[in-house]
């Protein structure tokens, strides 16, 4: 996924990482010469982070209430199996079109203009990549979609 970010060699990039969990998107992120920064809702998973002391920044945020970062901050941004989850409600309360929405609104404001974000992600159903797909476009994002082992019933869908 690194490589569709089609950030320039040997230039510094400021990414974000959606769900860094462990960090070990992270760790290929700085392999390559790049700083980033990891936001993820599980206190356990950053804690794991912080014990293999990843070299990105690391905060606990749940992305379905949006991203408080400054205009432009970041040059790229990557997400692996995270993105998903944002569609699924655990209380009567969660609104899942609203929780997309706050993500990729606020996602599009902290990017800098001509800025890729990566997702790669297990839709359950078509319905639910539709729902992923038309929040992206409304918050400005062009969409585009690569299907990994498209034949798979367990293929990924890289956004």
């Amino acid at each position: 996924a690194i490589e569709l970010l089609a950030l320039k060699p040997d230039q510094p990039a400021y990414v974000l990482d959606l769900g860094c969990g462990s960090g070990l998107s992270g760790e290929s992120l700085s392999d390559h010469g790049y700083v980033w920064l990891g936001v993820d809702i599980s206190h356990s998973m950053l804690s794991v982070a912080v014990e293999r002391e990843v070299e990105g920044d690391l905060f606990h945020s749940d992305l379905g209430d949006g991203l408080y970062f400054k205009e432009g901050t970041f040059d790229a941004c990557i997400s692996i199996s995270t993105l998903q989850w944002l569609t699924h409600c655990d209380t009567s309360s969660t609104k899942p079109k609203h929780r997309l929405a706050n993500l990729f609104n606020s996602l599009y404001k902290c990017l800098k203009r001509g800025s890729r974000a990566i997702f790669q992600l297990y839709p359950t159903d078509a319905k639910q990549l539709e729902l992923i797909s038309e929040c992206a476009m409304k918050a400005g994002f062009v969409f585009s979609m690569i299907i990994d082992y498209p034949n798979s019933s367990k293929a990924k869908k890289i956004l």
